[in-house]
């Protein structure tokens, strides 16, 4: 049986923008933390929505490559003075 993402992570472009704009204010252990905590409770979501442990997996790997995406955008931006 196949999962059904109706709404994949990595498309979610206020979750993506929400995380990012967190992760530019928090560093270092308070980060991590943060990431974890907030992914903790996005898992607990999919598993609680019937989501397979293989389809939350790419999920989560979709939405951190989606954000690493942001976060070295944005990075890009400032850095050359166009943010």
């Amino acid at each position: 049986m196949a999962d059904l993402i109706p709404f994949p992570l990595h498309s979610r472009t206020r979750l993506i923008r929400s995380l990012v704009d967190d992760l530019k204010v928090v560093h270092g252990p308070a980060a991590n933390l943060f990431w974890r905590e907030r992914i903790a409770g996005i898992v607990r979501e999919m598993r609680g929505a019937g989501l397979s442990d293989d389809a939350i997996r790419t999920e989560i790997l979709g939405l951190q490559d989606a954000v690493q995406a942001e976060l070295q955008g944005s990075y890009l931006q400032q850095r050359d003075g166009t943010a």
